[in-house]
């Protein structure tokens, strides 16, 4: 009860959220911050996709959909692990596409990883963020962090963009913004480009 109470209330939060949408589409998530960087660092490890790689650019169904990729047997590097709401269990995953690295999130149910496997992973805290920040010029964000990574060529962050900053790694800011579809757009950019406040 208690869960379906939360849930109800996140959900409820979002919409209000989303109907405040600014002027180029995007509004910030809020989420109750510890003001911590959200992962621990250092352990990842290969996995063999059991499935083809059905894709989030976060750990819910709430994040934006990433693609579809049949690439069945195929190795992956497991870099995180996170929980969403419902308890149900996301792996951040890595691998090659078209000339980059694409970082992406999936259900751990179609990696052949064990429960002591995925265990070892660093958790992702879901209630920590940095703070919010305004970007400070037009950017096409990345899948992971680093100029590797593939682009989102077709989601650009305007400038003046407001952003929840989830963490930093290798001079970049994991960044979360609603889209006014309702779904939430995880993504990287240059630490440069944004304003913290």
């Amino acid at each position: 009860m208690k869960k379906c109470l939360m849930y109800a209330l996140v959900t409820l939060a979002i919409l209000m959220v989303c109907t405040a949408a600014a002027a180029s589409g995007w509004v910030v998530p809020g989420n109750g911050s510890s003001g911590t960087t959200g992962v621990s660092s250092g352990y990842s490890m290969d996995a063999k996709l059991i499935e083809d790689l059905a894709t989030r650019s976060g750990p819910s169904t709430q994040y934006t959909g990433c693609g579809f990729y049949k690439i069945k047997g195929q190795t992956v590097r497991a870099v995180s692990r996170a929980f969403d709401n419902g308890g149900v269990q996301w792996v951040a995953v890595e691998f090659s596409y078209s000339g980059a690295i694409c970082r992406v999130y999936t259900g751990a149910q179609r990696l052949n990883l064990s429960a002591s496997q995925l265990a070892r992973l660093p958790e992702e805290d879901m209630t920590s963020y940095i703070g919010y920040g305004t970007v400070n010029t037009n950017v096409n964000p990345k899948w992971g962090p680093g100029s590797g990574y593939a682009t989102y060529t077709d989601r650009t962050l305007s400038k003046g963009t407001r952003v929840a900053v989830i963490r930093s790694e290798n001079g970049y800011s994991m960044v979360e913004c609603y889209h006014t579809n309702g779904e939430i757009l995880r993504s990287w950019i240059p630490s440069y480009d944004l304003d913290l406040d």
